[in-house]
């Protein structure tokens, strides 16, 4: 796994756009082009690791024989005194850190053209070795502890605070675990300005409390992320990760971790390092006493992940006996497969690298639809010609804001971004009142909506990943649906753009090839999201109502028509939303409260909604239910039926 990852390392058009772990993935090492040297300082470079927004990072072995990771700022970039800058604080940083649990910094040069060299390390990053083989054992989680403390001793030790300790920038070498990834590290002691007023850095799975609160981040904030990565690779799972990032921040602040499934031999340790106050968390020296000397093991983790790392040396073994050749990267548990020809529809993307020309390329098979993952073209699950979407029950289970993300990958193409961040990292995420999911990054903006209403758009003769791509109207808004004749619905995504829909058709790609795998609700969560709005009102409720039945509608809505229409909605508005338009509160009886929403005349309309449950201090789960008549026909009784329906659906919500 790459040593030192800048955090700006990610996919960007028209450059390599890979990592080396060869963990279960199809990251590859990626060629030099041809007219570029082979030689930076004194290492022999031997390819593309990774690139991104602002630089890439090479695979290079020294004089001596040892490989290295080289960063290096982007050509275009050297002029601008901003990146210059950044990429000079890095080498400050990382030059200051030192001990056995990190990547040493072996050389560099800031002149002209500047670069960085760190010890390459061959391992396995914490999060895939978890995910793919489960929680480690005790005696792993002993060994995992008493190095990330370490490490985090000597990161201290030299006023500095790492700011993103988390499982993927910890790799799991044949002797320990490694930190990695000082890009937004910054001094103890330094006020500098590195991020906007009020913005929260880092991975909110992983947060400290005062990190959420965007408060100032000490050495105790980084014992509290030790914690949080410790309760993962015991449980498989983060002590505080929800399925949006802001209910992740929330219960970071507020809520107090469940450690029942930690192994009993550390959970006074784990739980200390969550404490809400930093002052009463232990230093990472502490931990250190706390752990006491370990037993010498000859390897110190599961035999599979000893296995991969044995495999990885040989891997680069063979690059530097013969590096013209080319080669396979053999990744855990995933079996290799032939080739398959480009996808002729994918001809909006230049291809990233000619296959002819690869050093290496990596071949997956995806387990969830039968796909192919080609590394050589555009990064991609290949979906069946003809594809259909899932059903809505499957929609509504979707996590749009896990999803969207994830599917953009760590960066978009530089030009596709005017305006905004390259870097999904840096988006600011929020769901939508209908649990889809909107990004910002100053000017740009991604919108997502699951399960909504595709009738009024019109067919634009493009497919992505087998979908009819729909358009509605002139803006960039787009859709892929069950195409059907009549009753169509689906998944639309927007952007903000003005001239081409450019971002708007490659995020499409994107949620199109990922579909299949996107992240789902847990089970046992208490949502409105997952509900069948249509299932919640009996046909005796609603033909009294007036109307008739059955009623029909998308994901969240559904509406019943006859004498009278009754429309019921399950949203998630944001709570500063509500004082707007309410009135007056009704108690209903059992407990159940009613709120009046702004109505132009009770004698026709009568609209009501029930809080389900607030999350966090922004959005609140509610129902609403509208009865309305026809115009001209006043209705006294309209609120009763009204109130009677919605108090019948509030019966059958769960608890």
């Amino acid at each position: 796994m790459l040593a030192n990852q800048p955090h700006w390392s990610g996919e960007s058009a028209g450059a390599p756009s890979a990592r080396v772990s060869m963990w279960g993935s199809t990251e590859v090492i990626e060629p030099l082009a041809t007219n570029e040297p082979p030689i930076i300082g004194r290492y022999r470079t031997l390819g593309v690791l990774g690139a991104g927004g602002m630089g890439r990072v090479l695979l290079g072995s020294g004089p001596d024989g040892r490989f290295v990771a080289i960063k290096q700022i982007h050509p275009h970039l050297l002029d601008d005194s901003d990146f210059r800058a950044r990429f000079a604080r890095e080498v400050s940083i990382s030059t200051r850190v030192s001990g056995a649990f990190t990547a040493a910094v072996v050389d560099f040069d800031i002149g002209e053209n500047p670069w960085l060299a760190s010890a390459f390390i061959a391992g396995v990053p914490l999060d895939r070795a978890v995910r793919d083989l489960g929680p480690l054992p005790v005696a792993a989680l002993r060994m995992l502890a008493s190095g990330l403390a370490s490490a985090l001793h000597s990161i201290h030790g030299a006023g500095l605070v790492h700011r993103d300790l988390k499982p993927a920038n910890v790799i799991l070498a044949a002797d320990g675990p490694r930190v990695i990834d000082f890009g937004i590290a910054h001094a103890g002691e330094s006020s500098a300005q590195l991020t906007e007023t009020g913005a929260v850095v880092g991975s909110p799975a992983y947060m400290s409390p005062e990190q959420a609160m965007s408060g100032p981040v000490t050495a105790a904030g980084d014992v509290f992320s030790l914690g949080s990565l410790l309760v993962m690779a015991a449980t498989g799972q983060s002590p505080f990760a929800a399925t949006s990032a802001p209910y992740t921040l929330f219960n970071i602040v507020h809520s107090e971790p469940q450690l029942d499934a930690v192994p009993p031999e550390l959970r006074e340790l784990i739980g200390a390092c969550l404490r809400k106050d930093p002052a009463a968390r232990p230093t990472a020296a502490q931990i250190l006493d706390y752990l006491g000397v370990l037993p010498v093991q000859a390897q110190p983790w599961p035999a599979s992940i000893h296995a991969e790392i044995a495999e990885q040396s040989r891997f680069l073994v063979s690059l530097t006996s013969d590096p013209e050749a080319t080669q396979i990267i053999s990744s855990f548990a995933i079996p290799q497969a032939s080739a398959l020809p480009p996808d002729p529809a994918r001809k909006r993307y230049r291809s990233r690298l000619t296959l002819a020309l690869a050093v290496v390329t990596a071949v997956v098979i995806t387990g969830t639809v039968g796909a192919v993952l080609l590394r050589g073209e555009e990064p991609a699950v290949r979906a069946s010609p003809a594809a259909v979407l899932p059903s809505m029950a499957q929609l509504r289970e979707i996590d749009a804001c896990s999803w969207l993300p994830q599917a953009l990958g760590a960066s978009l193409p530089d030009d596709l971004v005017s305006g905004g961040q390259a870097e999904i990292a840096q988006w600011r995420w929020q769901q939508t009142s209908s649990w889809g999911c909107e990004g910002t990054s100053a000017a740009a903006r991604i919108t997502i909506e699951i399960g909504t209403a595709t009738d009024g758009f019109t067919p634009t003769g493009a497919q992505t990943n087998g979908f009819a791509v729909q358009r509605s109207g002139s803006e960039c808004l787009f859709g892929i649906d069950n195409g059907t004749a009549t009753g169509r619905w689906g998944i639309s995504l927007s952007t903000a753009e003005r001239t081409t829909c450019a971002l708007a058709e490659y995020a499409l790609d994107r949620l199109a090839a990922t579909i299949a795998a996107a992240p789902r609700r847990p089970a046992a969560l208490r949502t409105l999201a997952t509900l069948d709005p249509c299932a919640l009102a009996s046909d005796a409720e609603i033909t009294a109502a007036g109307a008739a039945v059955p009623g029909s509608g998308v994901a969240h809505t559904c509406e019943w028509r006859g004498a009278s229409t009754v429309r019921l909605t399950l949203a998630v508005p944001r709570r500063e939303d509500l004082p707007t338009f309410l009135r007056k509160t009704f108690d209903v009886g059992d407990g159940v409260v009613f709120e009046e929403l702004n109505a132009a005349d009770a004698m026709t309309d009568c609209p009501r909604l029930y809080r389900f449950r607030d999350i966090g201090e922004s959005y609140v789960e509610a129902v609403t239910v509208q009865v309305t008549r026809p115009t001209g026909q006043p209705d006294a009784g309209l609120c009763a039926d009204t109130e009677t329906v919605l108090k019948a659906i509030v019966g059958r919500l769960p608890r």
